[in-house]
């Protein structure tokens, strides 16, 4: 199973939502866990220890929105990996097999028992390999609630948090059009009856998990930024599948972002075309947005070879 979005040969930021419905088996799970398990919470362990609320971040965040939200978050895990996640609802315990550890949260859904984690939602989202957010409507506005991001892509929570969808979207180049009508969209997500799927992608040349833009204080920045082609690093398809679950009861939705790495190196002569035909269909505006300005010639002559 690989997700290879480029495959269209088109570069495209629109929405291209599609049903969890039309999926079967490990597609059609919202969180999903594989080989890589460990390395994405070794990954979230590194963030917290850092400082979590760089990675972390809450605004506005309505309790009944959270209390709906893990509330979700337990019984989804329990129902799509019964064998890895065990919850005892009387007692309020989660225990999770696979690391063996376990909490107990308290009865208003929302705080737990010691000070391992900031809250009952910081905990489930270091149960799994996805980053997880939570966007919330009131009848005029909308704004990012809550960001649970341990592997940025080049940017930071903290520029996100309390912000509308169209604020926070608007450096993305080619968003203009659905911007416009985003709204409908994000009602649309909530009122449905299924969650959403959709793709997004760009190249890199590492897969380091955290590209959060600002480095940990032990870090050299230039090094830890990224984006700069090495010969003997190769490169390397950078894809998010991203799930959209709307929260009617809180008019809310929970937004999951998973990442995967996919050598361009291992790729099949067609699937390489379609790539290049993908990267030449990008704007300049869209090269720079995904750092490719600099190195977008030779990446193309590597595929042409």
């Amino acid at each position: 199973m690989r997700y290879l979005p480029f495959l269209s040969g088109i570069y495209t930021t629109a929405p291209g939502l599609v049903s969890t419905t039309r999926a079967e088996g490990y597609d059609a799970l919202i969180f999903q866990i594989d080989e890589l398990y460990s390395l994405y919470l070794d990954n979230k362990r590194d963030c917290r220890q850092e400082n979590i609320h760089k990675y972390y971040c809450e605004a506005k965040l309505q309790p009944e929105t959270m209390r709906s939200v893990n509330q979700y978050l337990v019984k989804q895990l329990v129902q799509e990996h019964p064998k890895q996640f065990k919850v005892n609802y009387t007692n309020r315990q989660f225990i999770n097999t696979a690391t063996r550890e376990e909490f107990l949260w308290h009865e208003d859904w929302l705080n737990l028992n010691g000070n391992a984690y900031e809250s009952l939602f910081d905990a489930l989202c270091c149960q799994v390999q996805e980053d997880i957010a939570i966007v919330q409507l009131s009848n005029d506005e909308d704004w990012i609630a809550a960001v649970h991001l341990c592997s940025p892509n080049h940017w930071a929570p903290g520029e996100k948090i309390g912000r509308p969808f169209s604020t926070a979207h608007a450096p993305v180049p080619g968003m203009e059009k659905t911007l416009q009508h985003y709204r409908k969209m994000l009602d649309s997500v909530i009122h449905a009856n299924t969650p959403f799927t959709r793709f997004a992608w760009g190249i890199a040349t590492d897969t380091r998990l955290n590209h959060h833009p600002m480095a940990p204080p032990d870090k050299d920045h230039s090094n830890w930024q990224g984006r700069t082609h090495h010969e003997n690093n190769g490169w390397f398809i950078r894809t998010e599948r991203q799930n959209l679950v709307g929260l009617a009861d809180v008019n809310a939705f929970l937004f999951t972002i998973r990442t995967y790495f996919y050598r361009v190196d291992e790729l099949n002569q067609q699937e390489r075309n379609l790539l290049l035909k993908a990267l030449q269909s990008m704007s300049p505006e869209a090269l720079a947005y995904k750092g490719l300005t600099g190195s977008i010639n030779v990446l193309q002559d590597y595929l042409k070879v």
